[in-house]
């Protein structure tokens, strides 16, 4: 079975890393090499996230675990101290796999659209002036957006800058959209939903309007402008993310151990 680690850089990461390549090299069972099979982070969620976008033309061939080495994360299962543990688990993980769909970006100009898939939100804010955007829900009107931003977060990152601005965390069993808003305004001139709003799998939330000074990205990316941006059509993808998570630490546990109690 081949795998790869990604760590996130640090000396305390790499040091993580020689000691589990050792192991796997002891047991005979693993080679690292190029098109790997599993593909281990050792570092936080931010670590994880780019490895995901590095493998991203591979997502049907690779399944992803996590080793944290500082605070617990959502994708990273595996402490630093449990290193055996992970390799004793390694030959079960392509049974155990969890698999989540990416959200889909298409970001439109006037001649051409490209893609981008992200594993916790698509995000769109104007930091310096009032963002005005049309919010559509499938081609239905829902509101003219004024304020700092928009996010459409996943439930993997229903707990991440979507509860921050309020959002509700989300079990990540259910396949869904958030739409959140930043910093809205609401007045007697201006009034927009004010609240986050979950919607089924199916269903595709646009934005349009003048984007030209906004800022667009998703996950860790902030992405470079491909001319004047004048819609995004966002949706949940077919593409699917597999990831190991240890049975030993259920989703609630997680919640508690992150946001309530250490």
């Amino acid at each position: 079975m081949r795998y790869d680690i990604f760590t996130r850089g640090d000396d305390h990461s790499i040091g993580i890393g020689k000691k589990l390549e050792s192991l796997l090299t002891q047991s005979g069972a693993f080679l690292r090499g190029d098109k790997p099979e599993i593909v281990i982070t050792i570092g936080g969620d931010g670590t994880f996230l780019r490895a995901v976008q590095a493998h991203l033309a591979r997502l049907d061939e690779v399944i992803f675990v996590g080793i944290h080495t500082g605070t617990l994360g959502f994708f990273c299962d595996y402490h630093e101290s449990e290193l055996d543990l992970l390799v004793s688990d390694m030959p079960t993980f392509i049974h155990k796999a969890n698999h989540y769909r990416l959200v889909e970006l298409k970001r439109h100009n006037h001649r051409d659209y490209d893609v981008h898939y992200a594993v916790n939100e698509i995000r769109l804010e104007n930091p310096f002036h009032t963002l005005v955007s049309n919010v559509m829900i499938d081609g239905i009107m829902l509101e003219t957006f004024r304020g700092n931003g928009l996010i459409v977060s996943s439930t993997l990152g229903s707990s991440g800058y979507n509860k921050s601005l309020g959002g509700a965390l989300i079990n990540t069993k259910i396949e869904t959209l958030q739409l959140s808003e930043v910093a809205t305004l609401q007045n007697n001139a201006y009034r927009s939903l004010g609240s986050s709003l979950v919607l089924n799998d199916g269903e595709t939330i646009t934005f349009t309007g003048d984007f030209k000074n906004a800022v667009i990205g998703f996950d860790h990316v902030v992405l470079d402008q491909i001319g004047d941006v004048t819609r995004l059509d966002i949706s949940l993808s077919d593409k699917r993310l597999a990831i190991v998570h240890q049975t030993r630490r259920p989703y609630v546990e997680i919640l508690r151990k992150s946001f309530i109690k250490d």
